[in-house]
This record gives structure tokens, C-alpha cells and sequence, in this order.
């Protein structure tokens, strides 16, 4: 998958019906997260698109909760065909995908989560070094997302920062590694869906994670015992893959079906994000959880660690992952940041119709589905 490939019109502008669809073809979308998470959410709406899309010839059946892949196993699940369309984290599976881990730790410097996640969406399109990666691999990326703004949510009481010394906390990403390291702390791996039980067996003291760990993702509500409001950034790790072969099997005019449901899809669960965010704040506010405030000194600290961290990463990962220089995705990921930065400015972030224009424009038209992702 060369980045030439991706130059050129698509073959439709925004979700348009294909016309004399004759029978129709079911596949399967999966997601380790649970029942009603926003990754399944996404994926019902995904295939509710694509369905109408494609007069109903592309349907998909949605298996949540790892009914059908489990985190680590994603990867390997679309190579064999297991599933079509599933949402790959690359945390999960570092030593596969090195270089898409660059844009997690970049999200570290990132607290507008819609803007990051457009950014991470056109930069694996159209970055070189991230479609070297996939051409390694037999998926076709579709869309990115993030997860919010990271804060610690703990199974103990956090009073002060000093309190998180010594402790446990699950970590996702090279930067929040770091971090922890800082303020004294042991970062663990583990799953999303290992994490309600850790905490409340207490192997695992806290968790990097957003306002929706405590509700749509894991419930953590039930178990919480406060959260450390420190903005550890947000998490544009992995996205969205089609597998290899049904993406080479689908016609032109199908594959922009898909492109476009992927677009719109993102920018409705994006828009959702927010208000699910206040909603979950509001649970926690009800279950008495302590939300807890850094200090200016915390603040700074963070702001320090933040800005080595950034001109540290291209000679870490070479060092450390064995990649080529990153600096280049690194600088794209910023530029591709502020840009969406500036053009959602100039949107209502509530207009579903609106904003998922601007992604066809700045994005998805772009896509020539005549050559992307073949072979």
C-alpha cells in the first residue's frame, strides 16, 4: 500500500446508494469491548451505513465483548479471515505495529480528543511510514478514533499525587510509561477487559483511562475510589482494519461505500463522545468518587515531562522498537493535530452532517478506492 496509491478522486462523494445490488454477502465486525461500548456502537452504526450504502448487498453482524476476537488476538483474527472489520489496538501488540505506536505516545501532548482523532485518521492514510507498516500486514486500515482525555482512576483514595508512589497503575502507551516512572509509580500491561477485575483484587492500583472507563467501557463506578484528574492526554492507538482479502474482493464502488459509512460513522461516535463524557462525570459525581485536582506544581511537571518526552521519541523508538527515524510521522501527527485543531474551530461540533463533510473533503475523497490497500 504506497502512498501514491492513496492520490486521486474516489468514486463517490459521501454515503450514495449502489444501485442494482442483486444478493447480499454477510460478514462479521468484531470489538473486545463490551456490548454498548463506543467501539460497538460504532460498528452497528458502521454496518447500518454500509447496509443502506450498498442497497443491502454488504451486511455486517456486530460480535462485541471478544465473542469473536479477543484484544491481542485482533490482528491475527482479520489475517485468517475470522472477521472483516475489527478495531485493532496497538498497544496490545507493539511488536507488530511500532510504528502506529508512535501516534499513541503522540496523543500524549493532545486534549482535544475530535481533533486527535481525525489527525490520527489522515495520517495513517496518508503517511508513508504508517502505510509501510500495514503493507506488512495483510489488513487495509478504514478509520481511527480516540478514547478521550486519560486521567487515573484508583481503587484507593488519591489524596495528593505523593500517594500514587509505589503503586500499580495499567498503562497504554510509551508516554504514560514515562510518566509513571516520574512520579514513582510501577506501570503494568494489561488488557482493558482485565482491568475491573484487577482493581478490585488489587493487582492493579489504578488505571490510565477516560470519564468512560467508569460507565460505557468497564462500569469502574462500581469499584472506584477516586480519580486524579491529571490530563494525560488522549489515545489515538490502532483503529479500524478491513481484512485484506475481503477488501480486495469488494468492487470499486463498494470499497467507497465502505470509506465514507467508516467517515461517518467516526465523526457520529466522536460527536457522542462528549456528551457521554458529562454523563459519566455526572455517575461519578453520584457515586460519591472523589475527583480529585493536580496542583499548579503538578501541572507543571506534567507540561515538562510532556515536552521532553516529544523530542525524545524519534531516537527512543529507533532504539528501542528498531524502526526507521520517526521524526517525520512525529511532525505530521502535530501539523495534522493543529489543522483539525483549526478547522473544527469553525464547526458545530454537534452537526453530524456538517463535520462528517469536512473529513470526506480533507480525507476520504482523497482516497483512490480504484488502488488503496491492493495488493
Amino acid at each position: 500500500m504506497k502512498l501514491n496509491n492513496l492520490l486521486g478522486v474516489a468514486a463517490a462523494v459521501g454515503i450514495s446508494v449502489i444501485a442494482g445490488t442483486a444478493q447480499s454477502e454477510s460478514f462479521r465486525a468484531a470489538t473486545w469491548n463490551g456490548a454498548n461500548s463506543p467501539n460497538d456502537v460504532f460498528l452497528s452504526d458502521f454496518a447500518d451505513y454500509t447496509r443502506e450504502a450498498t442497497n443491502g448487498g454488504i451486511d455486517f453482524e456486530v460480535f462485541p465483548g471478544g465473542a469473536l476476537l479477543p484484544a491481542r488476538g485482533t490482528l491475527e483474527g482479520l489475517e485468517q479471515g475470522v472477521a472483516q472489520f475489527a478495531n485493532i489496538t496497538a498497544a496490545y501488540i507493539p511488536a507488530k505495529m511500532p510504528v502506529d505506536f508512535i501516534t499513541a505516545d503522540m496523543s500524549f501532548i493532545a486534549e482535544d480528543q475530535m481533533a486527535l482523532a481525525f489527525a490520527k485518521t489522515e495520517v495513517t492514510f496518508f503517511n508513508q511510514q504508517m502505510q509501510n507498516e500495514l503493507s506488512e500486514l495483510d489488513v487495509v486500515f478504514g478509520a481511527g478514533f480516540t478514547i478521550g482525555v486519560y486521567n487515573l482512576i484508583c481503587g484507593f483514595e488519591v489524596n495528593t499525587i505523593a500517594d500514587l508512589a509505589g503503586r500499580t497503575i495499567r498503562t497504554s502507551s510509551d508516554a504514560q510509561v514515562g510518566y509513571a516512572d516520574l512520579i514513582g509509580a510501577v506501570s503494568v500491561n494489561a488488557p482493558g477487559n482485565e482491568i475491573y477485575t484487577g482493581i478490585q483484587r488489587g493487582t492493579i492500583d489504578c488505571t490510565t483511562g477516560t470519564a468512560l472507563y467508569l460507565t460505557d467501557f468497564f462500569q469502574m463506578h462500581e469499584i472506584a475510589k477516586s480519580v486524579f484528574m491529571i490530563p494525560l492526554g488522549s489515545n489515538a492507538n490502532g483503529g479500524y482494519y478491513f481484512s485484506q482479502s475481503f477488501w480486495e474482493d469488494r468492487t470499486p464502488e463498494e470499497r467507497s461505500a465502505l470509506l465514507h459509512a467508516a467517515s461517518r460513522a467516526t465523526v457520529k461516535s466522536m460527536v457522542e463522545w462528549g456528551a457521554k463524557t458529562e454523563s459519566a462525570w455526572r455517575v461519578a459525581r453520584e457515586a460519591q468518587i472523589p475527583l480529585v485536582q493536580p496542583t499548579s506544581d503538578d501541572l507543571a511537571a506534567l507540561e515538562a515531562f510532556s515536552n521532553q518526552f516529544v523530542a525524545d521519541l524519534p531516537a527512543n523508538a529507533m532504539e528501542n522498537r528498531g524502526i526507521e527515524d520517526p521524526s517525520e510521522l512525529v511532525q505530521a501527527m502535530i501539523t495534522a493535530y493543529e489543522k483539525w485543531e483549526t478547522l473544527l474551530a469553525d464547526v458545530d461540533r454537534t452537526d453530524i452532517d456538517a463535520i462528517t463533510a469536512l473529513v470526506d473533503r480533507e480525507i476520504f475523497d482523497k482516497i483512490d478506492v480504484n488502488t488503496y490497500g491492493i495488493e
